[in-house]
Formats: structure tokens, C-alpha cells, sequence
């Protein structure tokens, strides 16, 4: 009776960790379109084919655009046409070059 009443307890307890994770759930994607949408907004002059390299200033609205999101996501998210007029190298260099 007593293992069983242990196993019980340590089952509750183990729920109780893990349930408030799973009713928080839903996590953040790592961008949205809002994100890619904004990044090409203010930094598509550095990103547009045949622009010459270059590096946008760190306090740029460019950069602040570009700051705490995953640019290969960015990237992931671009459309045909995005695809076509903008580099996408240029575009993961964002994150380093704005940090």
C-alpha cells in the first residue's frame, strides 16, 4: 500500500510541474510576417539586389528593425517576389552586422 501511495504522490507532484507548461503552450513563433514585413520596410535598401555592400549604422532603424529576430526565418518567410528583388545573404548579415 505504501508504494502505491508513493507512486500516486510523485505522480501528482510530476503534473503539477508539467501542466503549467503545457496550459502556456502556445510559444512564440521565432518571426512572424509583421517581423519579415517590418526587417524589409526599413532595411530593403541594404537587402535590394545590386546594392552595394553595406553595412547599415548599429542605431539605424534598419537595425532596430532587424534586432532579436532569427533573419533566417526572415528569409524563410519571404514570398516569390521578395525572393527575386531582395539578397537574402544580405538579409541573414543583418543580424550580425546590427549586433
Amino acid at each position: 500500500m505504501k508504494h502505491q501511495t508513493v507512486a500516486v504522490l510523485l505522480l501528482i507532484v510530476v503534473s503539477a510541474l508539467v501542466s503549467p507548461h503545457l496550459v502556456i503552450g502556445v510559444k512564440r513563433p521565432r518571426c512572424t510576417v509583421e517581423d519579415k514585413n517590418n526587417v524589409l520596410a526599413h532595411c530593403g535598401h541594404y537587402t535590394i539586389h545590386g546594392h552595394p555592400k553595406e553595412v547599415p549604422p548599429k542605431h539605424s532603424s534598419c537595425c532596430k528593425a532587424a534586432e532579436g529576430h532569427d533573419m533566417q526565418c526572415i528569409v524563410d518567410l519571404l514570398n516569390v517576389t521578395e525572393r527575386k528583388n531582395h539578397d537574402q545573404r544580405a538579409i541573414i548579415d543583418l543580424e550580425t552586422a546590427c549586433n
